[in-house]
């Protein structure tokens, strides 16, 4: 929030108002949920580009359970699966992490419940290696993440799209404003929903960590109705990419309201774990101060509320 030219007086009851979003926000969390959901997490030990052991998986895990995440799918790359590891080895890390974790539960101690799923890189053969069991949806759901390339759109990505739904998948789309493409035609994300799919951003764009463009992005997908759901993406346990989603849950707060951050961080991926879909309405625009705590929330929505 820029204060610059305000009064002092008026600085005050700017930050007093900031302040009181932001606890606004804490108090409805704790009232609706036990905790978030983070669907795109590379926390597995040598699998890919994640953390290379055990003690730094665990870190992740325990710094998130810290900023208040329950669930965390553990999302390693495609790719790096089929040619360096197996499913069953994924499988493996992911029993051996929860182990580990219950084994540090205490009365006011909780820890993260991790299931497995993939982040699946958009190519040509991914339908086959869902058919025959190299590519995998999230936590054995319908639900597919699903990687665009970074710096390009190839001709080949919505045919594969395609035929991952004519398989009963629902891709999600995994950071689409992260994509020089998308970026800059948000139309283009905007027909996928309506084709059906979904969208998770990262984190880190809505706090400038992947540059502007990926930030502005971020800010009108979740304004405009196209994201369903915001993860971590998290690599590691310090520095970049790190598992806490708290600065990016009180972003969304500012740019709409409590209402949105929990639909993008809790209600939408805990929709999606259960096997249900989130809702398609592209026809809703969240603005901030639209959430009012002491109304029902499928008025707060509705057009014209």
């Amino acid at each position: 929030m820029l204060l610059t030219g305000i009064r002092p007086r008026s600085k005050i009851r700017a930050i007093e108002a900031t302040v009181e979003s932001v606890s606004a926000a804490r108090s409805y969390r704790t009232e609706r949920s036990l905790g978030w959901v983070d669907i795109h997490t590379h926390l597995l030990p040598g699998i890919d580009d994640g953390p290379r052991e055990m003690a730094a998986s665990l870190d992740i895990a325990r710094r998130a359970a810290v900023d208040g995440t329950e669930i965390m799918v553990a999302t390693p790359h495609q790719r790096d699966v089929m040619l360096g590891s197996s499913v069953q080895h994924v499988r493996n890390l992911v029993s051996e992490l929860n182990g580990r974790l219950r084994a540090e539960e205490e009365p006011h101690r909780s820890v993260v419940r991790i299931v497995i799923g993939m982040e699946n890189h958009i190519e040509p053969g991914l339908p086959d290696w869902v058919e025959d069991g190299r590519a995998l949806p999230i936590s054995d759901t319908r639900f597919i993440l699903s990687e665009p390339p970074f710096s390009s759109y190839p001709d080949y990505v919505d045919d594969v799209l395609t035929r991952l739904q004519d398989l009963r998948l629902v891709p999600v789309i995994a950071h689409p404003e992260r994509n020089a493409v998308l970026q800059r035609d948000a139309k283009k994300v905007r027909r996928m929903v309506e084709d059906g799919m979904l969208v998770q951003l990262t984190a880190g764009s809505l706090l400038g960590d992947f540059g502007r463009a990926a930030e502005r992005a971020a800010e009108q997908f979740v304004r405009d109705g196209t994201a369903h759901f915001i993860a971590s993406d998290t690599h590691r346990p310090v520095d970049a990419r790190t598992p806490e989603l708290s600065d990016a849950y009180q972003r969304v707060v500012e740019l709409t309201d409590e209402q949105r951050a929990f639909e993008l961080f809790d209600e939408n991926p805990r929709m999606l774990l259960a096997g249900r879909e989130p809702n398609h309405d592209l026809g809703r625009a969240f603005e901030r101060g639209a959430f009012d705590s002491e109304r029902k929330w499928w008025k707060v929505w509705a057009r014209g509320a």
